[in-house]
């Protein structure tokens, strides 16, 4: 029975892919762009892929890097600000991420743009004012930056920006928890921007549910900290990762991917906490992480997490 959920669960992948823009339009299937043999061309079909592999004899063939607000290391080095189009193109270029972690907001005027604070002084030279009271050309004054190192010419993105540049390029991991993101809103401009298949969305269950009412082919990402919750959102097709939060410490938690794999589900989790460990040389979370046999990190210093990667046969 499990066996032939999978494969009607394929089927309908398939379908999705068919019908969806997101990665399509030269005709190849690969929606124009250059892709390593077997790379999925969209979010489903790879989830599909990795559970599959899950039940072979070789279940962990690639552990997937996420790369938090689109940071990785070389861009943190060059003070290229987070959640720009700039670092986007990092990460895209590096060969080392495959999905970008990016926050949405709305503006005043609606407009929805990449920003993770609610006010906009940590990462622009605009003093310390919110997203929600400036118009978008009111934001369009002023300049991105990191730390104190301000990078001229460079604003704030909307998100159809970053549509725009990740399409058929890279996935997006949507973080919109927390921020008053109009449902109706983020719905239309994905689906406008054709990129149903390459985004999922994280945020809160209240809200999370109600996309799959608009479209059954969102991609949702739930946070759960129980195997018991993520089976609550088995109604929902595009329900297959979800994030939960790893210790370290005592490994409480360490069979939980496991557990959740039973269920045919995927796992998600980040170590930023640890990143700092992994640039001084202490790999001894990212082995924890690797025990834990989750799918998916979420980091800030890609290039290294992929180099203990591979040098462990997972990517």
């Amino acid at each position: 029975m499990k066996a032939l959920k999978f494969f009607f669960a394929v089927l309908f992948a398939a379908s999705i892919a068919l019908g969806c823009t997101g990665m399509q339009g030269d005709g190849t299937g690969n929606g124009g762009q250059d892709q390593e043999p077997g790379r999925a061309s969209d979010l489903l079909t790879l989830f599909y892929q990795t559970i599959e592999k899950q039940n072979g004899e070789n279940p962990r063939e690639k552990v997937y890097i996420v790369a938090h607000r689109a940071n990785t290391l070389n861009a943190i080095l060059a003070n290229v600000p987070e959640n720009s189009l700039e670092i986007i193109k990092i990460a895209i270029e590096s060969g080392v991420v495959d999905m970008v972690e990016l926050d949405v907001r709305p503006t005043k005027d609606g407009e929805l743009v990449l920003m993770h604070d609610a006010s906009i002084n940590r990462t622009t030279n605009g003093g310390n004012k919110n997203v929600s009271s400036l118009t978008y050309q009111e934001l369009m004054q002023y300049d991105m930056k990191r730390g104190n190192v301000v990078s001229n010419g460079v604003k704030v993105p909307t998100l159809r920006q970053a549509f725009e540049l990740c399409k058929g390029k890279m996935f997006i991991n949507l973080d919109i928890a927390n921020k008053n993101v109009p449902i109706g809103t983020l719905a239309n401009l994905i689906i406008e921007c054709g990129m149903i298949d390459q985004v999922m969305i994280y945020s809160g269950q209240s809200e999370l549910v109600e996309y799959p009412t608009i479209d059954p082919n969102f991609i949702i990402h739930p946070y759960v900290s129980s195997v018991s919750a993520a089976t609550g959102y088995k109604r929902y097709f595009g329900a297959l990762l979800f994030q939960y939060g790893l210790d370290f410490k005592d490994k409480s938690n360490i069979t939980f991917p496991a557990d959740m794999r039973e269920e045919g589900f995927l796992t998600y989790t980040n170590i930023l906490d640890y990143d700092s460990k992994l640039r001084s040389g202490d790999y001894t979370p990212l082995q924890t992480f690797i025990e834990s046999e989750t799918d998916f990190i979420q980091t800030d210093v890609a290039e290294i997490v992929h180099e203990y990667l591979d040098i462990e046969g997972l990517r």
